[in-house]
């Protein structure tokens, strides 16, 4: 993997002599995977494990200015070529692994309803458990539900965002609130388990706008529904912006509050769920195998993540080699953590040593102790209000301090890309 120098800044990352990439992140060394990576080593990690699988898709027919997630505008000649080097990632991994079930199936994107006719092989994957996947708003009509339902997937997330057109405009969304509200009753007449996001963005709306949108998602019956903070990647149209992160944590609350009054409850640290019904995450899956660009995998020993340049994903691909830009092999300590805190998340904090080793691990022990001793997480396991504002807080270092700082230098790979057809263009 090879990156133009600009790339270097405020992440700490280098490029060396070669134009290689090298970073490290919270103690932890990111470089290009080197060779012998090989699908039959990533599937030997995961090996009796459960494992989730991820698959991205980033094209998109207008690109949302707060959007952080890996995403091009969708055109059909490389929207078709993608798909085709997506499924023959695909089908490396299950030659590595012929007899392994994923636990689930998360199609996320970019907006993947664009590319339902690429995507029917998901279909005849081996998954055991949920197939769902992320549906804008204005795609959730009857003939789009039939061809989800059809190709197996039985929980989907409406990317609402909100009912307030207000805030649609601020996040410049292709929906409307009609469309939203068409959207979220059609989905819950069909799929076994639906999921509404919203995004609330406390400089901008009025506290009670989010509470609006919650009690009017809660009043369709949905599953569940996710209200994500609006996070300020600095390299996207709406740049950086400080966060009050105690006018997040009196919101939030009043969000349990006006959750509890109509039959749900905070299941993670950003979502509520109907009591009784399905959860839905794309995030919590202890380990995971990603596929496309952008895509993560952990695997317990190793976090990799995938080319976002879509460039250099086919190429990876048509040579037969994985697609994978940077690659960081965890010891037990920092993987035991990792798992830990995305465990955190989902609302359960073990507090004993379980089935899964790194939750055994004595660094995973250690965190939970202190969490208790904090007050964070009660004697159950559960997290506590008190545990959900500081959670809430370490989630948003975590995104601005590990995740922004990949995301940003992978992102370089398609203003390369750009570079370069603009010179082909120009016959330089």
């Amino acid at each position: 993997m090879t990156f133009a120098p600009e790339v270097e800044g405020r992440t700490g990352a280098t490029v060396d002599s070669s134009g290689v990439l090298r970073m490290r992140l919270l103690g932890v060394r990111f470089g290009p995977p080197g060779y012998g990576l090989t699908a039959e080593h990533v599937m030997a990690e995961l090996r009796g494990r459960p494992v989730g699988l991820y698959v991205h898709v980033p094209f998109c027919g207008s690109l949302c200015p707060f959007c952080p997630y890996n995403k091009v505008r969708y055109q059909p000649g490389p929207a078709g070529r993608y798909l085709d080097s997506l499924r023959a990632e695909a089908e490396v991994y299950q030659a590595a692994a012929p007899g392994l079930t994923f636990t689930s199936l998360y199609v996320g994107g970019g907006t993947p309803t664009l590319c339902l006719a690429g995507l029917g092989w998901l279909a005849d994957l081996p998954v055991s458990g949920e197939r769902a996947i992320e549906v804008l708003p204005t795609h959730m009509t009857g003939l789009r539900a039939d061809t989800l339902c059809r190709s197996g997937f039985d929980a989907v997330s409406v990317g609402v965002q909100s009912f307030d057109p207000r805030v649609l405009r601020h996040l410049r969304r292709p929906t409307t609130v009609e469309g939203n509200r068409r959207a979220v009753a059609l989905a819950r007449d069909r799929f076994r388990c639906v999921d509404v996001d919203l995004i609330f963005d406390v400089g901008y709306d009025e506290p009670d706008t989010l509470l609006r949108d919650l009690a009017e998602a809660f009043s369709y019956g949905v599953d569940q529904v996710s209200t994500y903070p609006l996070m300020r990647f600095g390299y996207t149209p709406f740049g950086k912006a400080q966060h009050d992160r105690h006018a997040e944590h009196r919101l939030l609350r009043r969000a349990t509050e006006l959750a509890e009054l109509h039959g749900y409850h905070r299941d993670s640290v950003w979502t509520f769920r109907r009591e009784g019904a399905p959860g839905y995450t794309s995030i919590t899956r202890p380990y995971y195998l990603g596929l496309g660009a952008g895509a993560a995998t952990f695997t317990g020993e190793s976090f990799l993540l995938n080319h976002f340049g879509l460039a250099q994903y086919d190429a990876d691909v048509t040579r037969g080699e994985l697609p994978v830009a940077l690659a960081a092999h965890l010891t037990g300590a920092r993987a035991a953590l990792f798992r830990a805190f995305w465990q955190a998340y989902t609302g359960v904090l073990p507090l004993a040593a379980r089935e899964d080793p790194l939750l055994g691990h004595p660094a995973a022990g250690a965190v939970a102790a202190v969490a208790q001793w904090l007050g964070w997480v009660g004697g159950s396991g559960r997290v506590t209000a008190v545990g959900y504002d500081r959670f809430h807080d370490l989630e948003r270092w975590v995104t601005y301090h590990l995740i922004e700082p990949l995301w940003a230098e992978l992102m370089a790979e398609h203003r390369v890309a750009d570079a370069g057809a603009a010179e082909a263009a120009l016959g330089g």
